[in-house]
């Protein structure tokens, strides 16, 4: 699966909305030393992404000092992992001359104006719910190990979801028996899936 990375640069898009991150998105968002104080609401946003997102504050001040931080956290996702589709989200068109280059090179990469633009409604949609779970549960470090914690994970991945949808989901992974209670804690059975 091709790893999809958000390059969010704070000073020249204030406005986001963390929660049409699709689960299977890494976002990383550069803010300035004089950004002193960051908007309440993308931080609440942000913490269902856990992992998922970085914060980077830039080193010093001065003109386009924020744009080579990305510049070189972009080189640096690219070279760790060539097959990543990076989008910057910035209405900076510097980034433009970049992002041809590395598009030259064979790499999948692009500038952005909207979340919408990085993300088109299709890409989030696409697939069938319950295997995007379980792939993300394989690849999940730290699985939850109670039901309320699966509960909220679910719900993180799946924003767009109704609650009765996210609780299908999860009995579901129950009745197949992938995952199980055992004692005070939830054990996982992924592998043992056929097909």
């Amino acid at each position: 699966m091709t790893e999809r990375v958000l390059l969010v640069d704070l000073e020249n898009v204030q406005k986001i909305d963390l929660s049409q991150i699709p689960i299977d998105a890494r976002v990383m968002i550069f803010y300035g030393i004089t950004q002193k104080k960051l908007p309440e609401e993308l931080v609440v946003q942000a913490q269902p992404l856990g992992t998922r997102l970085k914060w980077i504050k830039i080193s010093g001040q001065g003109p386009n000092a924020l744009d080579f931080h990305i510049a070189f956290y972009l080189g640096h996702e690219l070279t760790s992992t060539p097959k990543s589709a990076c989008s910057i989200l910035s209405k900076d068109t510097g980034f433009d001359p970049l992002v041809r280059h590395l598009n030259a090179l064979g790499y999948t990469c692009r500038r952005v104006t909207s979340l919408k633009d990085a993300f088109p409604l299709q890409q989030q949609v696409a697939g069938d719910p319950f295997e995007r779970l379980v792939t993300l549960l394989e690849k999940e470090k730290s699985r939850p190990t109670k039901i309320k914690s699966m509960t909220g994970k679910v719900k993180s991945w799946f924003p767009k979801l109704s609650d009765d949808e996210r609780q299908a989901l999860v009995k579901r992974l129950f009745d197949e028996s992938l995952v199980k209670e055992s004692g005070a804690s939830l054990t996982y059975s992924l592998s043992s899936r056929s097909g």
